[in-house]
């Protein structure tokens, strides 16, 4: 029996996220690590979470009081927050985010 596999969907937040976060490195002169971040990054959210064993060993996203929201850590820096739609077989990326940063606003 195969691993089931969650349709990965990142929201206008998650892909705008990623514009900021390669904008950030571009600045800094570091273009390459902005273009190596955003397509990492994003890889890692649809090859790890559209797995849904991993999705849902995710842990209740830090900071948020949106119920439902899981986080995980990639990189050792950055967190991936989603919410997994299990009427759907999907699972929503809601933010990218530097653990660094302060928290973001959920809508």
């Amino acid at each position: 029996m195969g691993e089931t596999r969650l349709e990965v969907i990142l929201t206008e937040r998650a892909w705008s996220d990623l514009e900021e976060i390669d904008n950030y490195w571009t600045r800094r002169d570091e273009a390459w690590r902005g273009e190596k971040y955003y397509g990492d990054l994003r890889d890692a959210a649809v090859h790890e979470l559209g797995d849904a064993a991993t999705a849902r060993r995710g842990r209740p996203a830090r900071n948020c009081d949106r119920p439902g929201v899981q986080e995980i850590l990639v990189f050792g820096t950055y967190r991936i927050l989603y919410q997994i739609n299990p009427a759907f077989d999907r699972v929503e990326i809601l933010h990218f985010w530097h653990s660094h940063r302060a928290p973001p606003h959920l809508d």
